[in-house]
């Protein structure tokens, strides 16, 4: 009986230890996975972010499969319901009949060779003393004032004809989302608003972290004068109403700053003031997070050590320290991500960020404020987008935060 139990610990006791070993074997970045994946909320998140940034990056793409253009205005299709069908304008079929005749420049000599041979029961009101640019559109705007002609049109076995034909039919479009106030598919603009919003948010978020990085840095290695005056400026930013300043500064005419009025009068001009800005007030929070870490370390073993072996100052900090600020500074990032594109919403809804034409959801929102009664979508659609790549950015930065802080790694 002894015997058998003395077997049964002994194999307990080799079942523990091969545990053990096999998770002593992992690896730090896979303890880290393995820690983040039990976090459901900010595997939701990950999944949001990344369906938005590819709706971003193929935002061409998408534009280009669904024939619709953010900046396409049609004045008399306007606030049309979700899932409206629209046929062209008179003015866009004239640029396409245009743009089909620049393409094919022999196209409109056959049908109107074809047409004079025809007979009068089908070219009676047919100009043949147009030029070739003007006949298509003409041609077009014909069978379109003339339902019999486009019958007679539709029984004839020419390909040029039957093609224009073809071509005639696709001049329409379907607005998932409906259309908005300008008559502009709502559904690609909020696409490429996707683009703006977010890429403004993670440009932002990783500038501010390069230049907190660098003060936080030289504060919390160096200390003394150089840290008094590097956080006491910044305390002065962060002690400043965030809103009101970046209010005043997105104010700013370029062209009387130097060095930057170059960028005046250039459709990206309001994109580069909106990111300078944001950039300029958003380091603080770094500075200071990486300035607390830098503390704690530089008094450890391995940074005395490197320091009688006669690394320099700059070896130290970007070989010894900065790594080891990392993990905080990383969930920093994806949290002034979120707080970046809030920013920039609110800009845009006070008609001083992203200027249009190029969509972003705060300009979206300035510009359906007006008309939250008569198209409640408008307002809701953009709000609603923010709120979910808000959230999703902010688990996600909750899930990295458990995932690297060594306090909840469970080896």
């Amino acid at each position: 009986m002894s015997t058998e139990v003395l077997n049964s610990a002994q194999m307990n006791r080799i079942k523990d230890s091969k545990d053990s070993s096999a998770t002593d074997s992992k690896s730090m970045s896979q303890i880290v996975f393995s820690q983040f994946i039990e976090h459901k909320f900010a595997l939701a998140g990950l999944f949001t972010i990344t369906v938005f940034m590819l709706i971003g990056i193929f935002a061409p793409v998408i534009s280009g499969l669904t024939g619709l253009d953010p900046n396409v205005q049609d004045v008399f299709n306007r606030y049309k319901p979700a899932l409206s069908t629209i046929s062209y304008s008179s003015d866009r079929m004239d640029y396409e009949m245009e743009k089909l005749s620049d393409q094919n420049p022999l196209i409109s000599d056959k049908i109107k060779t074809y047409l004079q041979s025809a007979g009068p029961a089908i070219n009676s009101e047919v100009d043949f003393s147009l030029s070739t640019d003007e006949f298509l559109v003409d041609l077009n705007g014909l069978l379109n004032e003339e339902p019999e002609i486009l019958e007679k049109f539709k029984t004839l076995k020419n390909p040029e004809i039957q093609r224009l034909l073809k071509l005639r039919e696709s001049f329409k479009t379907t607005h998932l989302l409906g259309t908005d106030e300008l008559g502009r598919d709502v559904l690609i603009r909020l696409v490429y608003g996707t683009r703006v919003s977010i890429g403004v948010g993670l440009l932002v978020a990783f500038a501010s972290a390069i230049i907190g990085l660098f003060i936080g840095s030289l504060a919390g290695y160096y200390g003394g004068v150089i840290d008094t005056l590097l956080m006491r400026v910044t305390d002065s930013l962060l002690s400043l109403p965030l809103l009101p300043v970046l209010i005043i500064f997105a104010a700013v005419d370029l062209k009387k700053v130097p060095l930057l009025n170059f960028f005046e009068g250039s459709e990206q001009e309001s994109v580069f003031k909106l990111i300078a800005i944001l950039c300029l007030f958003s380091w603080m929070t770094v500075a200071r997070l990486v300035r607390g870490s830098i503390l704690s370390i530089k008094e450890q073993e391995f940074i005395q050590a490197a320091k009688t072996l006669g690394a320099r100052d700059h070896i130290i900090i970007i070989k010894h320290i900065i790594p080891n600020v990392i993990a905080p500074l990383l969930v920093s990032v994806t949290l002034n991500i979120g707080n970046s594109i809030l920013s920039e919403a609110a800009l845009g809804f006070l008609g001083l960020g992203i200027q249009p034409p190029i969509p972003s959801w705060g300009n979206m929102l300035n510009n359906a404020q007006e008309l939250i009664y008569r198209a409640p979508l408008l307002a809701i659609l953009p709000g609603f987008l923010i709120l979910v790549v808000v959230i999703s950015f902010n688990f996600f930065g909750d899930g990295l935060q458990d995932a690297v802080d060594p306090k909840s790694i469970r080896r």
